[in-house]
């Protein structure tokens, strides 16, 4: 009986540790996790619009669009809290490496919006990208405002640094940001700093970035939230994306798309805007209208048959004429 006893809770135990492994590694292979949701949502995965709750995985790629005043908290696998409030959108564009094994920074493009991050100390670096320069920091607790036509960056510890944008998408100057400096980069205005955030930036600032940012991913590292698909994405919610920085990704990612009338016809009207697309919509559409304009195959008549000719009579009758 004892060596029974003994046996069941080895093999108790094995599942156990196995499970926890199967758990930690799917986990792992996932982007991050939202453990705060306070508002409403909504995931673009694919071409796909899926609805948010807390506890939903984050894959590479993912866009999260959050309504007017709704907040979402992302805890990356690589460690780094954001928290950011709408009406915004983050991109998730590396979960921590690119092709080819090596080690990156997971990165987030946010287009417009309030976000705040909190990176460990001696933990993964974390580049937030805007359309007005970047912010990269691997020790930092840090608040980023982007607009139009500025970025604008408080540090409030440890230490950052700001890039201006560069040629074709990359990197430009780089400044170094300390710990409690404001940061800002405008479209008319080159990067400045200052030794306290002004009056407008703290006004704006949402109420809920002045306390430290809590860890909830613990939570969620057994339960998987699976996610309620709602709608594909249309044209207009496309546009944006498909003339962006990162507009190499959506042309791949949303071509399946073209197959929607409600989606094509729009593409159509700007052909040239979309190269990419002509390959594949220019033949497809050719072909249709030469179907359409192709007249059409008038049937053979078939015309009666001839009566048979009357034979020739081979004897002739000697005085003068056949005979009737």
């Amino acid at each position: 009986m004892a060596i029974w006893q003994r046996s069941a809770m080895k093999t108790t135990w094995l599942a156990g540790c196995f499970f926890s492994l199967a758990s930690a590694l799917c986990y792992g292979a996932d982007a991050g996790v939202v453990t705060i949701l306070d508002g409403n949502a909504r995931i673009l995965r694919g071409a796909t619009w899926y609805k948010v709750v807390e506890g939903a995985r984050l894959q590479d790629g993912d866009l999260i669009e959050a309504s007017d005043r709704a907040q979402v908290q992302l805890e990356l696998a690589t460690g780094p809290i954001v928290n950011f409030v709408g009406p915004a959108a983050l991109l998730t564009v590396t979960p921590g490496s690119r092709e080819g094994g090596k080690p990156a920074p997971a990165e987030l493009y946010l287009p417009q919006g309030w976000l705040k991050l909190a990176v460990k100390p001696a933990g993964a670096t974390l580049r937030v990208r805007t359309g007005f320069g970047a912010l990269s920091s691997a020790d930092a607790v840090a608040v980023v405002h982007a607009a139009n036509d500025v970025i604008e960056v408080f540090v409030e510890t440890g230490n950052a640094r700001m890039y201006d944008p560069g040629k074709s998408g990359g990197d430009g100057a780089a400044h170094d940001v300390p710990s409690g400096d404001f940061a800002l980069r405008a479209a008319d205005r080159p990067f400045a700093t200052a030794g306290a955030a002004p009056q407008k930036f703290v006004a704006g600032l949402p109420r809920h970035f002045r306390d430290p940012l809590p860890s909830r991913a613990a939570q969620y590292q057994v339960v998987r939230v699976q996610l309620a698909a709602d709608r594909p994405i249309s044209y207009a919610e496309a546009e944006p994306w498909l003339t962006g920085p990162y507009r190499r990704t959506f042309i791949k990612r949303l071509q399946p798309r073209l197959t929607d009338p409600e989606f094509r016809a729009p593409v159509m009207a700007k052909l040239q805007a979309y190269p990419e697309w002509q390959a594949v919509l220019v033949p497809a559409e050719t072909a249709s209208k030469d179907k359409a304009e192709s007249p059409k195959a008038e049937p053979s008549k078939t015309e009666p048959p001839k009566a048979p000719e009357k034979a020739e009579p081979k004897f002739r009758w000697p005085f003068g004429g056949d005979k009737k």
